[in-house]
């Protein structure tokens, strides 16, 4: 079972947030469209997240699982399938 300390936004935060919370550590921002949080940053920003979270050694199947797992265990089916919009937007954009 996973831990508090395992979830993605932890992993974020030391990423990203150098210690503290980050803003986007819900990663709604790149991997959810349909969001408000989507619209905060700009393609060229979500791809710089997702190239600085692959080379952190993150496995992005697995991120992406837990994300995914995260918001269907919330009852938000419709977040969780967003993944699938928002890479295709994101690489045809690039």
């Amino acid at each position: 079972m996973e831990t508090e300390e395992n979830y993605y936004e932890r992993r974020l935060d030391k990423l990203f947030g150098k210690g503290t919370i980050w803003k986007h550590r819900t990663f709604r921002t790149v991997l959810d469209p349909y969001s408000t949080e989507w619209t905060l940053t700009s393609i060229e920003k979500k791809l710089n997240y997702l190239e600085l979270l692959i080379n952190s050694g993150e496995d992005l199947a697995q991120f992406i699982s837990e994300y995914e797992d995260r918001y269907l265990e919330q009852n938000r089916r419709d977040i969780a399938m967003s993944v699938k919009d928002a890479l295709i937007i994101l690489f045809l954009n690039k």
